[in-house]
């Protein structure tokens, strides 16, 4: 019987700087010893990204390109220069934790998200995965090395080094993940699990033991920046499991689930986004249907709702500036602990 397979996605929040390859190599040991088959995904070193687009912003005459904008044309030469830029950072965190397993005694190599096999349309700085070859990797767990890839970078159709957009190195573990057909997906985070809501802007939030697969997606396309909604998506739909953790195994990690709504009436929290674009903040909380409000309890200057799979959205709109008191207000009233319990005793 082959050795069960673990994706291991360790972001720049996690890896500040090289010191800390250290502590997530032993994550690897560790899985090694259990007698799993490691695979690791690595982002670029806290800040790295950012620093290469600053440097691209002094160079172009434009302001430079921005991650968060739509995909540029594959024919773009600015957007394909920059492009080459960011792939270095997540290249030099690999090659690196692969010297970091090699000095521990793992064989170990490291891969670019092309040598991966991770193929994506023909686009600049946010293309999308069409396919994953997972026949090098598999090449190389079949000779007892342990692959350290490159996130957030592919090949395109077009021949040319691609990126995956902001966040985009837990889409490369994923896809490579579902490829492989992987027992699961282990997301490494500085916070651990998943909780309730942004613990910045809310800090009664509580981290969740298990959290659904389509209220995770729904809740990152709405602000929640935990993980990437294409990420989440293409987890869902390739069944995979997927865990949420920090490097300390002693912390809360969280499981993403399908249809965890389904499973009982405590095992779908509600859980709250907040989206803040110039001047307003967008408050949406996320929830199986039956548990959710009309409104929330919010003075807003919108607001609506809508339905998807068992699940509902409630939003509202408020100046930026209230914000975080007017998500702290939301979780009073409807999240925290009283709440739950009065609304349990009814």
């Amino acid at each position: 019987m082959s050795q069960p397979i673990v994706i291991d996605k360790f972001g720049g929040s996690v890896l500040r700087r090289p010191e800390d390859i250290a502590a997530a190599v032993e994550v690897v040991v560790e899985q090694r010893r259990a007698g799993l088959q490691p695979v690791v995904v690595v982002s670029a070193f806290e800040g790295v990204t950012d620093t290469i687009l600053s440097a691209a912003t002094v160079l172009l005459p434009d302001g430079g390109l921005s991650l968060r904008e739509p995909r540029q044309a594959a024919d773009s030469p600015l957007a394909r220069e920059t492009d080459r830029a960011l792939a270095t950072g997540e290249a030099l965190s690999a090659a690196l934790f692969a010297l970091g397993l090699q000095a521990r005694g793992i064989p170990a190599r490291s891969f670019s998200g092309a040598e991966a096999g991770i193929r994506t349309a023909a686009a600049h700085l946010g293309a999308e995965v069409r396919r994953v070859y997972s026949r090098p990797l598999r090449l190389a767990l079949a000779g007892d090395l342990v692959p350290v890839v490159a996130g957030f970078q592919g090949i395109g159709s077009h021949g040319e080094l691609t990126t995956l957009g902001r966040g985009g190195t837990d889409l490369s573990a994923v896809v490579l993940a579902v490829a492989l057909r992987a027992d699961r997906c282990e997301l490494f985070k500085d916070t651990g699990g998943v909780m309730e809501a942004d613990p910045h802007l809310v800090p009664a939030a509580r981290f969740l033991p298990a959290v659904d697969a389509l209220q995770l997606e729904l809740l990152a396309e709405l602000g929640s920046e935990v993980v990437h909604p294409v990420a989440v998506r293409r987890a869902r739909r390739g069944k995979l499991r997927l865990v949420v953790r920090a490097l300390d195994a002693a912390q809360p990690m969280t499981e993403v689930r399908p249809n965890l709504w389904r499973s009982g009436r405590d095992a779908g929290p509600m859980m709250l986004a907040v989206d803040r674009k110039e001047r307003i903040a967008r408050i949406s909380l996320v929830g199986p249907a039956e548990r959710m409000p009309e409104i929330l309890p919010l003075p807003a200057s919108g607001e609506g709702s809508f339905d998807e799979g068992g699940l509902r959205v409630v939003w509202a709109e408020v100046p930026i500036a209230q914000a975080a008191r007017a998500a702290q207000g939301v979780h009073a009233a409807l999240m925290a602990p009283a709440s739950v319990e009065a609304d349990e005793g009814t």
